[in-house]
């Protein structure tokens, strides 16, 4: 899996009592390569004001296709002016997210049907031109195996599009180690067709592991590592992005159905943690932390989740692999102490052979 827009918290962080976060960014970042993109929500307004000196680029993630190729949703049209005023790139964010999740039949039809793909890509450049972003995110999942040559050709034409006007055209992706057409959730992602058209890749190093599965890290540092070096084989360095979370989730082994848990945003679990007043222990594998605490009622939970000493370290794989920079989902669930992290991966050295010994 890949992103998940609904977020629900574990039963005890949802009754935790948790600060703003709002310690202030003691220095710049500085607007040089490598490129640190957010992903706005409707969440995200507080941590844009906070923490934009660390970002270089915007996503805002608040449109969606349906299977006429018209957008749902809305443009936060303040927050774009104020994202190109203080420098920002900026990209409209749009997927095929429907009213019960990620839906493979919207993105069926907007890929295969003309004139629903016509429409979209045509919104898509009005959306662009008229509201000032610099270019289209394209984030389609969920997309049908059988659909991977009609999604390379629909990258091919919007990025055309996009050229066309002087805007750029970016496509998010999952995560994967090798390239098996076959596959149902990556199959349809054709990194090096994507790659020529596109001009950049987010790949979504993330979701590793999330409450539809089994307990495990969201972003493990060997996966990470894997899922970029097979990146670069396909597409140029320069086109690349890796994707961190700012959140982990919390699984309840007491609930067969795991009802009662779900995505924790950072500072959730870092409230946790100071709770039980023990961070856990470190995965050595993942780098991820695994703290696992009793509920009130009796159930057991086991809570996945990254710190200040993981980010750091997984942020620079930038360097390992010379990419053209980071992405962040999502702002808003984050403080200072994830961003200073990034800012230290980033500035820091490459994640090498010797680290990969320890």
């Amino acid at each position: 899996m890949t992103k998940i827009r609904r977020i629900t918290t574990g039963l005890l962080a949802a009754v935790l009592l948790l600060g703003g976060g709002g310690s202030s960014v003691e220095d710049v970042y500085a607007r040089s390569k490598p490129v640190v993109l957010g992903y706005y929500t409707g969440d995200s307004q507080g941590s844009l004001e906070r923490y934009r000196p660390y970002m270089t680029m915007l996503s805002t993630d608040t449109l969606n296709a349906d299977e006429n190729g018209d957008l749902i949703g809305f443009v936060p049209e303040k927050t774009v002016r104020e994202a190109d005023k203080f420098g920002m790139e900026t990209y409209a964010l749009v997927s095929n997210y429907g009213e019960n999740g990620w839906d493979g039949e919207i993105a069926h039809r907007v890929l295969t049907n003309a004139r629903a793909k016509i429409n979209l890509i045509r919104q898509m450049r009005e959306t662009v031109r008229t509201s000032g972003y610099d270019g289209i995110n394209i984030d389609f999942e969920e997309v049908r195996p059988q659909d991977r040559e009609a999604l390379n050709r629909f990258v091919r034409d919007a990025a055309a599009e996009m050229r066309r006007f002087g805007k750029k055209t970016m496509v998010s992706v999952p995560a994967k180690t090798e390239d098996d057409p076959e596959n149902g959730w990556s199959g349809a992602f054709d990194y090096a067709e994507l790659g020529r058209h596109a001009d950049l890749l987010q790949v979504m190093t993330y979701d590793e592991h999330g409450i539809w599965g089994e307990p495990g890290s969201s972003a493990g540092l060997a996966w990470m590592d894997a899922s970029l070096k097979f990146a670069v084989s396909q597409v140029p360095s320069s086109k690349l992005l890796a994707g961190l979370p700012a959140y982990g989730n919390d699984w309840n082994l007491s609930d067969p159905d795991d009802r009662s848990g779900g995505m924790l945003k950072w500072t959730d679990a870092r409230a946790l943690a100071k709770k039980f007043k023990t961070p856990g222990v470190r995965d050595p594998k993942s780098l991820s932390m695994v703290l696992r605490y009793t509920a009130p009622g009796g159930d057991k939970h086991e809570v996945w989740y990254e710190d200040a000493y993981g980010i750091k370290t997984k942020t620079r794989l930038v360097g390992t692999y010379k990419l053209a920079g980071i992405s962040v989902y999502a702002m808003g669930m984050e403080d200072d102490s994830f961003w200073k992290a990034l800012r230290s991966g980033l500035s820091g050295p490459a994640y090498g052979p010797s680290d990969r010994a320890r």
